[in-house]
């Protein structure tokens, strides 16, 4: 059996969202996965892959057990082109890098060592792969992170104002990846340029009491060679100003 396009991960974050404006032959997830068995697409996206990073290094077994399921049906798939959509967290230490730069499974955590390692199953896999890692994310149906927390006031006691994350506005995300596919790259950071999460507390929770500053604060700083690809310049896609317009707007609708 064929199909033109497949989505694996529709129910999820990223799966939900390209279902909200794009249209896709077949659909899976972790119930139906094998039912994908023997199939061929012309185009097939993966966002199948679970994005809860603080239970997969909990439970690094079962997270990779979670991705074999993923993988061992893909086996027996054929694809003319093959979207994988993964994470900043390939990268051991995600600051000053680009795609130029190779990450080292072995020296990243659980999380993001089993998502480096899918990466290169991928390439190996499929003869056409185009590689797409993301930083944080927000948009509508997001459940978790600081940005979700902030909003509905859930454990805000927890967040570090010193902090330094890359936030991508997901309603970009479908538009972002039909240029993406359509360039020939084999794989894109989408980057989006850093913020203090003490500066998006200011502007937009004020008030809200987070926790304390930590020497262990998380920093990220994903860049990339390909900024024109999706409108950006320099070493981002999307630059500080615009990420902020762009969240202002999300959490504007969630207050609503």
């Amino acid at each position: 059996m064929s199909a033109k396009t497949g989505l694996i991960g529709y129910t999820g974050f990223v799966g939900s969202t390209l279902m909200r404006s794009r249209a896709f032959d077949a659909r899976y997830n972790s119930s139906n996965i094998e039912e994908i068995r023997g199939r061929h697409f012309s185009t097939l996206v993966c966002a199948g892959v679970s994005a809860v990073k603080w239970l997969a290094n909990k439970e690094p077994e079962q997270d990779k057990a979670g991705i074999i399921r993923l993988t061992d049906p893909l086996e027996t798939v054929t694809a003319d082109h093959f979207v994988l959509v993964s994470t900043v967290d390939v990268y051991p230490a995600p600051v000053a890098v680009t795609e130029a730069d190779q990450p080292d499974p072995a020296s990243a955590q659980p999380y993001g060592r089993h998502r480096r390692e899918l990466e290169l199953w991928a390439q190996a896999r499929f003869k056409r792969c185009t590689i797409v890692r993301l930083p944080g994310l927000f948009g509508e149906g997001l459940k978790k992170n600081p940005i979700y927390d902030l909003i509905v006031g859930n454990q805000v006691d927890k967040i570090v104002p010193n902090g330094v994350l890359q936030w991508y506005p997901m309603r970009r995300f479908a538009e972002d990846l039909d240029k993406v596919v359509a360039s020939g790259h084999e794989v894109i950071n989408v980057a989006v340029e850093p913020i203090e999460t003490a500066a998006i507390v200011d502007m937009f929770f004020p008030g809200t009491a987070i926790g304390a500053p930590s020497p262990a604060a998380p920093r990220y700083d994903m860049r990339t060679l390909h900024a024109p690809l999706l409108g950006g310049e320099g070493d981002y896609h999307i630059d500080r100003a615009t990420m902020l317009g762009e969240l202002k707007r999300f959490i504007e609708g969630a207050r609503a």
